[in-house]
Order: structure tokens, then C-alpha cells, then sequence
């Protein structure tokens, strides 16, 4: 057998290969796949032609970078996702129907801020650009008529306002000892929900989990409001879709007057 039919078997073998690409429903495979075929064809266009077609060899090689730079960032992208206790314990209270790493980015979005006692966080009748979570600690809320309640952590404070842009309903600061919250931009969160629109209804459904509970907590009268870590909503698709929510219920924090 000559050179020249081992090259045309090599040629033939190579679009075999990415025949099975194309077939390949996973994408790393696809990958992987047509990686393969690129190399195997590569010894047909060297040695059939005289002199090599350089131009393929070229384009073939810049084909089989990129792939495995994506194959790179799809492997960074799969790796499990490591969370500190903090945030672990944050995931588990209130984040727990989304996947670590969608929920690593979201509170990537926000910063954490170490309060002293008794700082005021928000007030009555204002109009909040931020939404917060309650971390460590506790948050102590002063309703209109004078009755206290308190966050405890896992909860959100300024959840409402967030939604409706109306202004807020009761003062808000942090209880007796020091607390930890995160703070996220409003606008910066929703600009970032905006073209997620399966994310933003997992986290429309999280806040209206929470505001249930507080509602429920009110009505109740108990001092420390429940919020969603009483709720299952766990998702049955991924990354982090749910089904859409209501945003008619409102916060018992910051409902408009």
C-alpha cells in the first residue's frame, strides 16, 4: 500500500470521525471528537499534496486551539463549586433550589458588611435602592404602629421595595448584638436578572417564600419571622429553572402605605 492511499484512508477516517461528532449529544464530546478527526486528517494535507497545503493545515490547527479551549473552560466550568462555611450556610437557609455555581455568581454580585449593634439599615417611608439578606445575626424591624418583629438569618430585608420600586414601610436596623449582611445594588441585580429570565423566576420565587412567611408570622404575631428555609421549593430542572411566581404578595417590611 502506497503513501497515497494511507492518506486517503486517513481522509476517510477523519470525516468518519466527525461524522460521530455530529452525532455526539454531549458537547464535550463533540469536542473531543472533532479534536480527533482534525488530527487525523492533518497527515493528508501534508503529505498528498505537493508541496503540503499549508492554508488547511492552518485553519485545521486553529480549529483544534479553539476546541480545546473550550474544552479548558467547559472543565473549569464542571468542577464542583466550593463555598465557605458562610456562604454554605446561607445556601442551605435560603438559596438551596438554586445550583451552588448560579448561586455562587449571584452573591458574587453583592457585599458583605460586618454591622455593629443597633445600626439603622432602613427607613420608613424612603425609597431603598438596595436589597439585603440578613447572614449572622439578626435584623429588628419597628412596624408602623409601634410593634417590633425581627429577621433572623436567611432573611431579606427591602425585599419588596426591590420588586415594586415603591418605598418602604417600617425601620429596619440591626439587633442587639452585631450582624452580617449581604447587600446587593438594585439596580446592578436586576440588570444581571434581566436576560436570565429562568433565574430571575427562581429568585422572584425565593423572596416570595419569604414574604409568605413574614406575612404568616405577622398574622401569628411571633416575634421572629419565618422566612424561606420553611418552604421546599427545589427545583426539578437545571441549572436553576422553577416555575414562574406571583408578585402580587407584599412584604410586610416595606409595603407601600
Amino acid at each position: 500500500m502506497n503513501d497515497w492511499n494511507i492518506c486517503i484512508i486517513l481522509l476517510n477516517c477523519a470525516y468518519t470521525i466527525w461524522l460521530a461528532a455530529f452525532i455526539a449529544k454531549d458537547i464535550a464530546w463533540l469536542r473531543r471528537i472533532t479534536i480527533a478527526g482534525n488530527l487525523v486528517v492533518l497527515p493528508y494535507y501534508y503529505f498528498f499534496f505537493e508541496p503540503p497545503m499549508w492554508n488547511p493545515i492552518f485553519w485545521v490547527c486553529i480549529y483544534t486551539v479553539i476546541n480545546l479551549v473550550m474544552l479548558f473552560l467547559i472543565y473549569l466550568e464542571s468542577r464542583p463549586i466550593k463555598l465557605s462555611d458562610i456562604e454554605q450556610k446561607i445556601y442551605e437557609l435560603t438559596f438551596k433550589s438554586l445550583e451552588p455555581r448560579v448561586y455562587k455568581k449571584l452573591i458574587d454580585l453583592g457585599t458583605w458588611e460586618e454591622l455593629q449593634p443597633e445600626v439603622e439599615l432602613v427607613t420608613r417611608d424612603s425609597v431603598l435602592n438596595s436589597l439585603m439578606l440578613v447572614v449572622d445575626g439578626e435584623a429588628e424591624v419597628i412596624l408602623k404602629h409601634g410593634e417590633h418583629r425581627y429577621i433572623p438569618a436567611g432573611g431579606f430585608i427591602g425585599e419588596q421595595s426591590f420588586i415594586t420600586g415603591g418605598k418602604t414601610y417600617a425601620d429596619v436596623s440591626t439587633g442587639k448584638e452585631a450582624t452580617t449582611i449581604l447587600r446587593w445594588n438594585s439596580e446592578s441585580l436586576r440588570k444581571y436578572l434581566a436576560n436570565k429570565e429562568t433565574l430571575k423566576d427562581a429568585v422572584d420565587l425565593i423572596i416570595t417564600a419569604d414574604l409568605i412567611y413574614k406575612l404568616r408570622s405577622i398574622e401569628e404575631e411571633v416575634d421572629e419571622i419565618r422566612h424561606s428555609q420553611d418552604l421546599d421549593v427545589s427545583l426539578s430542572h437545571k441549572p436553576y429553572s422553577t416555575h414562574s411566581t406571583s408578585k402580587k404578595d407584599n412584604n410586610m417590611v416595606d409595603r407601600p402605605r
